[in-house]
């Protein structure tokens, strides 16, 4: 870990100009999707993405959910004339 941040200490301005954007845009490809897509939950997906880019797994979730556009809504009971 300290060779990771040994590396960040000594990067020139123009390493920063390029990966702050480009870790913006990844960290939040699942919003960019739920845009392109026009998905009704834009502002949920948003919500959800900003804590899911530090899992990976939850990040994937958001990603699929921005593809799909689903919003799990469990079962619902159906009344029956017995």
């Amino acid at each position: 870990m300290d060779q990771l941040f040994t590396a960040f200490e000594g990067a020139s301005l123009g390493f920063w100009l390029w990966f702050v954007p480009t870790f913006l845009v990844v960290w939040f490809v699942p919003s960019l999707l739920a845009i392109f897509f026009n998905r009704p939950h834009l502002k949920l997906i948003f919500l959800a993405n900003i804590p899911a880019g530090m899992s990976m797994i939850a990040w994937g979730g958001c990603i699929v959910w921005a593809l799909t556009g689903k919003v799990w809504q469990g079962k619902k009971a159906t009344s029956s004339g017995v």
